[in-house]
C-alpha cells in the first residue's frame, strides 16, 4: 500500500470512529429525552444517530473498496 493510501485509510478508519462513537452518544441522548417524555427531541436524536450509523457504514465500504483496489494494482488480481 502506498503511503497516500495508507494516509486516506487512516484517515477513514478515524472517521468511522469518530461517526460511530458521535452515533453512539446521540442514541444515549436520544434515550434520556424519551424518559423525560421529550419525544420530539428523542425523535431528532435517533434520526441524527441513523444518520452518523449509516455515513460510518460508507465509510467502511469505501475503505473495503480502497483495500480492493490496492490489492488489485500491488497483486495483480483482477
Amino acid at each position: 500500500m502506498t503511503d497516500a493510501h495508507r494516509q486516506l485509510a487512516d484517515a477513514m478508519i478515524a472517521e468511522i470512529v469518530e461517526q460511530e462513537s458521535m452515533a453512539h452518544e446521540l442514541a444515549e441522548f436520544a434515550d434520556l429525552m424519551e424518559a423525560d417524555d421529550h419525544h420530539a427531541t428523542a425523535a431528532t436524536f435517533r434520526s441524527m444517530s441513523r444518520s452518523r450509523r449509516v455515513k460510518g457504514m460508507e465509510l467502511r465500504g469505501n475503505l473495503a473498496a480502497l483495500e480492493v483496489a490496492n490489492h488489485d494494482a500491488t497483486e495483480g488480481g483482477g
